[in-house]
C-alpha cells in the first residue's frame, strides 16, 4: 500500500502537482523493475516534504534495496529513463551499503556515506514497504559526520563548481545543510526549512541569509556567484578550524 501523505495537502502549487505525477511514475517504475522481495522500502526526502519546491527542485526518492546487485540493475534502467521520471530523482541505497556504511562503487564521489541518510531518517517520509531503523546499522559520530561534510564541500563540491561540473543551486543547498548541521552541533533544534532556518539564525552576517536570498532570487551573474563562493569557503574554513 502506498502512503500518499500529500493527498490531503491544500492549495497544491503547479510545481507540486507536477511533482506528484512524477512520484506516481517513479513508484510504478520501481514496482515494475525491482522484484518485490528485493524492494525493502521507498522513502521521500527534501523540499517536496517541506513544501518548498521551486522550478529547479528535484523530488528525492530513496528506494532501499536488498543488495548491491539489485542496486546495479536499478541504476542501469533508471539512467535509461531519467527524463521520463523527472522532476523525481531515484537515489537508491542497498542494505549492503547500510550494513557496511560504505557506498557501492556504482556511486560517484559526491555521494554521501549511507549513515547520512540514517542520520535524518525520522524527517523523511516512508511511502512504501518496511520502515527501517537507524539503530540496526553502524553510524559515525555526529562530529565526524560534520567534519566529513565540511571537507567534502571544500575538496569536492566547490572545486567541481569552479570547473562547471556542479550547479550553483546545488551548492547553496549544501550550504543550507551545513548551516543547519552547525546549529545542531551547537545543541540547538533548528527548523529544516529554508524560510525557517533563515529566521532561526539571528546573526545577520551568517551565510545562511545569503544562501536563502539566492534560493529565492536565483542569479546567473558570475561576479555575484564568485563572491558567494568566496564567502562559502571562508565559512567552511572557519568551521573546519573549530571541529578539526
Amino acid at each position: 500500500m502506498i502512503n500518499a501523505f500529500w493527498r490531503n495537502w491544500k492549495n497544491k502549487s503547479s510545481i507540486e502537482k507536477k511533482a506528484i505525477l512524477s512520484i506516481n511514475r517513479v513508484i510504478n517504475f520501481l514496482l515494475a523493475h525491482v522484484p518485490k522481495d528485493e524492494l525493502i522500502s521507498i522513502y521521500i526526502k527534501g523540499s517536496f516534504i517541506t513544501r518548498e519546491m521551486n522550478e529547479n527542485s528535484d523530488v528525492d526518492v530513496v528506494p532501499i534495496l536488498k543488495d548491491n546487485d539489485t542496486l546495479r540493475k536499478l541504476k542501469i534502467v533508471r539512467d535509461e529513463n531519467k527524463e521520463m521520471l523527472r522532476p523525481s530523482e531515484i537515489l537508491p541505497i542497498s542494505l549492503t551499503e547500510l550494513k557496511k556504511n560504505k557506498n557501492s562503487k556504482l556511486h560517484g564521489k559526491l555521494k554521501g556515506r549511507p549513515d547520512t541518510f540514517l542520520r535524518d531518517l525520522e524527517h523523511f517520509k516512508l511511502i512504501y514497504g518496511k520502515k527501517i531503523s537507524k539503530t540496526d546499522y553502524p553510524m559515525r559520530t555526529l562530529n565526524k559526520m560534520f567534519y566529513n561534510a565540511l571537507t567534502g564541500i571544500k575538496n569536492n563540491t566547490i572545486p567541481l563548481y569552479k570547473k562547471e561540473k556542479f550547479g550553483f543551486s546545488q551548492l547553496i543547498k549544501q550550504i543550507f545543510w551545513i548551516a543547519h548541521f552547525e546549529q545542531k552541533m551547537l545543541g540547538k533544534n533548528p527548523p529544516r526549512t529554508w524560510k525557517g532556518l533563515n529566521k532561526f539564525i539571528k546573526d545577520k552576517e551568517h551565510i545562511i541569509h545569503k544562501a536563502y536570498y539566492f534560493r529565492m532570487h536565483p542569479t546567473k551573474n558570475k561576479k555575484i556567484r564568485k563572491k558567494f563562493i568566496n564567502s562559502s569557503m571562508k565559512y567552511v574554513d572557519s568551521l573546519l578550524r573549530e571541529y578539526n
